[in-house]
């Protein structure tokens, strides 16, 4: 039985993985390195203690130096992010149903506390926020979303996950719970064989549908 939605942050709530990847892209440019399409899909829905040890596998540089450049560029391109204003009706329908809502992200509470700010409605239907101070392994760690189930006092089985990347599937689906997936432009080529359901955006998931 369906009791909560668990809603990823970065690329379902806002647009901010294009925040992310092009302030990672401009932070290797001003670093002397040009990335490619395969370390793209290395970096998206990944937090960089993630993504970085595997990058300077192939590259030099200094991680110390890329996070103080890349915290600059993303905090620029974040504060313009676009909302996803079907995701924000949504989550007011299934309040409004009684159901639990929580945010799930790899991103820090800083940054979820600016966009508590932009979105004023957004907090009045929010249960629960786990960001990654929570927890000590991110995504596709199931982590995460076994914390989020936990403090939602709900169990895994009866949660439902919003994921926009292979990453956040894979998180969800090792946690036990279903995953409906609304991909971006940067994770529409990902396989999301595993999800329980894929849609374009927000607005096709059909609430009613979904709970029988």
């Amino acid at each position: 039985m369906i009791k909560a939605f668990l809603f990823d942050r970065d690329g379902v709530i806002l647009d901010s993985e294009f925040a992310h990847i092009n302030a990672v892209i401009e932070t290797f440019k001003k670093l002397g390195i040009k990335i490619t399409k395969e370390d793209e899909e290395i970096i998206i829905g990944r937090h960089p203690d993630n993504y970085l040890p595997e990058l300077k596998k192939k590259y030099d540089f200094s991680s110390e130096s890329f996070l103080e450049i890349e915290t600059k560029f993303y905090y620029k391109y974040f504060k313009k992010a676009p909302i996803f204003k079907e995701v924000i009706n949504l989550m007011k329908k299934l309040k409004k149903k009684g159901y639990k809502i929580a945010i799930t992200t790899s991103s820090d509470m800083k940054t979820t506390n600016m966009l508590l700010e932009r979105i004023k409605k957004l907090s009045s239907y929010i249960d629960v926020i786990v960001t990654r101070e929570d927890y000590k392994k991110s995504k596709p760690d199931p982590e995460p979303y076994l914390i989020t189930a936990k403090k939602l006092n709900i169990s895994p089985k009866d949660c439902v996950v919003i994921e926009d990347s292979l990453t956040g599937l894979k998180s969800a689906k090792s946690a036990g719970m279903k995953c409906i997936m609304i991909p971006t432009g940067l994770t529409k080529k990902q396989d999301f064989k595993e999800a329980d359901l894929v849609v374009k955006s927000a607005k096709y998931i059909n609430i009613k549908n979904l709970i029988n």
